[in-house]
């Protein structure tokens, strides 16, 4: 028999690879997961969220598996057969260990980092290319533009996932390993493709894809079930077992292949999603928690802006160059981005510190560099002050989808306003508007007000076994069931800030704080207390 390897793991216990699986998990560009922080600055409030995105890949490895013998073991109709001659199950385990093996540090606070500065350079450059000032086609760039790869084209709109399909199709060291599995370069360059396909969500019709890409996906139940167990809540202590043992694939008339559940797993699955919602209106985005990752991003940003200094963090053009650059038919190493962590950012950021130090002692310091510098303050002691304004609101998506941007217009025009009056800088103003959906439907509306007929991939199928497959059979159109009343709904959470010079007095600091309340206090009570 091929030799078995164990991992130990705080939440599945015992989790069982194959020595290929091992070797992957082992090699040096899969054990960068282990500096990187499943829940970036979380651990800042929450101080046993100490977890990585290492912990967390094996985590969905262990459910995929779980996954795939269950849809295989059914004694009943429902039964899946994975294709033995395509390999689907090693290209969806390795796909599972491989979805976030291009993560950036700080998990998402660096994804938000990396595509706003992509998408600033992008509008320089064609603003600059472009005399009457407008863009190409009348769009502005999106980060999307440097990831042009017909392999993916068209997958999914997260940053990581393209990193990790990038990595998967130019690393020596993963081809390597899968060179075990498969023997041919051809048939090791197809099965490549594959897994970043099935990284990037790309087919929907596809069962691997939709195993990583659904509501019911297991990154989505690992990712609820570790942080809650490491963050200490109790949002996560979901029936997982019952879960799965609930699962079936379901076709649609037109192919379209969906994750469901047999209808006596609803409760359960509405236990889950809340779950998941509680989890990330209350921890994810602690008013605490925000604060913190809005003044990691700032600093990021600012390092990522500022080339040609040492404590400079690549930006996404370099760093996907590092990845794909070729020199004739040999790829570059990519030893240079495995240091690439959560590490590197905190000690540039010291780099940094001790730089604008020196500029504030000789009093050749600009606003924004002061600024920079008190976030770094603030992230280094860990004093985080409570938000002058914090309020949420339930909207309905359906008939308000660019509500979002209308209030974070009015909030930036309030802070420019205030900070002028003031003489304050106005960065120092950190606002953040955030929407969290109870589950993703989006019923979308045609320019005539009517509903189009759009079915949301993400969207829980209930099997209800008597009626056949009709559209009761989703949960989110369903009135009888808690999601159908939720779907469609975002809490939005407001949270205002502000971050103070450390050398001002704290009576000048509360006159501010107050006069910032004040200039907040009418829009709040029109926008979120109505």
């Amino acid at each position: 028999m091929p030799k078995k390897r164990r991992i130990y793991d705080a939440v599945y216990g015992y989790i069982e690879l194959e020595e290929v699986e091992f070797k992957l998990v082992t090699s040096p560009i899969f054990q960068r997961l282990h500096r990187i922080k499943q829940l970036g600055p979380l651990h800042t409030v929450f101080p046993s969220a100490q977890h990585s995105r290492f912990s967390h890949t094996i985590g969905v490895f262990y459910i995929v598996k779980k996954m795939i013998e269950h849809l295989e073991k059914r004694e009943d109709k429902y039964k899946y057969r994975f294709d033995e001659k395509k390999r689907e199950k090693q290209l969806l385990k390795f796909a599972a260990l491989l979805h976030d093996i291009g993560h950036l540090p700080l998990s998402h606070v660096g994804e938000e980092v990396l595509k706003y500065t992509a998408e600033e350079k992008l509008q320089e450059k064609f603003l600059t290319e472009t005399e009457d000032g407008t863009f190409d086609l009348g769009v502005e760039p999106s980060w999307w533009a440097l990831f042009p790869e017909k392999e993916y084209s068209g997958g999914s709109t997260k940053l990581h996932e393209r990193l990790s399909a990038e990595i998967v199709l130019h690393s020596r060291e993963i081809d390597e390993l899968l060179s075990l599995v498969w023997r041919t370069k051809k048939a090791r360059s197809k099965a490549k493709k594959r897994i970043a396909q099935i990284i990037v969500g790309l087919n929907y019709m596809d069962v691997p894809t939709l195993l990583l890409h659904s509501e019911l996906d297991a990154d989505r139940l690992d990712y609820l079930l570790r942080d809650s167990f490491f963050t200490g809540v109790g949002y996560g202590k979901i029936d997982l077992d019952y879960i799965i043992s609930r699962l079936v694939i379901f076709r649609d008339e037109k192919n379209v292949a969906y994750v469901c559940v047999e209808n006596k797993g609803l409760h359960t699955v509405e236990h889950y999603i809340l779950g998941r919602f509680f989890l990330q209106t209350q921890v994810i985005f602690n008013r605490k928690v925000r604060f913190m990752d809005l003044l990691f991003r700032d600093v990021m940003r600012y390092m990522v802006e500022h080339e040609n200094e040492k404590w400079h963090l690549m930006n996404l053009e370099q760093l996907r160059n590092r990845i794909c650059h070729t020199k004739g038919n040999m790829r570059e190493d990519l030893h240079k981005i495995y240091s690439y962590t959560d590490a590197q950012v905190f000690s540039k950021m010291r780099k940094l510190h001790e730089e604008l130090d020196k500029r504030e002692k000789d009093n050749k310091a600009k606003d924004e560099e002061s600024y920079i510098n008190d976030c770094i303050k603030t992230i280094m002691d860990g004093q985080i002050d409570e938000p002058i304004e914090s309020c949420q609101k339930v909207f309905d998506l359906a008939k308000e989808m660019g509500k979002k941007r209308i209030l974070e217009d009015k909030v930036n025009n309030i802070a420019r306003k205030v900070a002028k009056k003031l003489n304050i800088y106005e960065k120092r103003i950190v606002r953040n508007i955030v929407d969290q959906e109870v589950m993703k439907y989006n019923k979308r509306m045609n320019p005539k007000g009517k509903e189009q007929d759009e079915s949301n991939n993400e969207a829980v199928r209930i099997k209800f076994e008597k009626d056949g497959l009709d559209k009761r059979s989703f949960a989110a159109k369903s009135n009888a069931t808690i999601l159908g009343n939720l779907a469609d709904k975002a809490l939005f959470i407001l949270n205002i800030y502000y971050l103070q010079p450390k050398k001002d007095s704290s009576a000048a600091v509360d006159t501010i704080r107050k006069a910032i309340k004040q200039a907040y206090s009418r829009f709040v009570s029109k926008e979120f207390k109505s």
